[in-house]
């Protein structure tokens, strides 16, 4: 009997265990939703200066997980997939790379992205963005 009930108790605990960790923020999720316009960028501490199409670059964050990028300096739009889990905002042609949030309001977003640079060395770029308002 005591045995049926270790494996009661196991089976609870892993599942309690496995849905714990499917960390998915609706509200975090719900606040992206939009048309973002990029405003600041800074690449390992430095500012980078943008350009005037630059400043028109923006993303949209769809309610089915599409998202558009859209390069004004080339006036190219990207199709691609996004989600936000386990506190990564992932977006698909991104990957592996994941942005982390760093702010996130009613008008500004701010993303961190972690990368290793051509020398082996950490470098940490941080993207800041306006909402465009209907």
């Amino acid at each position: 009997m005591k045995a049926v009930a270790l494996k009661v108790l196991t089976l609870c605990i892993l599942t309690l265990v496995a849905f714990s960790c499917n960390k998915e923020d609706p509200g975090i999720a719900d606040q992206l939703i939009g048309k973002w316009t990029l405003t600041d960028k800074t690449v390992g501490n430095d500012p980078v200066i943008l350009s005037d199409c630059e400043k028109r670059s923006t993303i949209e964050f769809q309610v089915n997980n599409f998202c558009l990028l859209y390069d004004a300096c080339t006036g190219d739009t990207t199709n691609s997939g996004w989600n936000y889990k386990y506190e990564m905002l992932n977006i698909s042609v991104h990957l592996p790379a994941a942005y982390y949030i760093e702010q996130l309001d009613n008008t500004d977003l701010k993303v961190r992205r972690n990368d290793i640079s051509p020398s082996g060395d950490l470098q940490v770029t941080v993207l800041s963005y306006s909402k465009e308002l209907k």
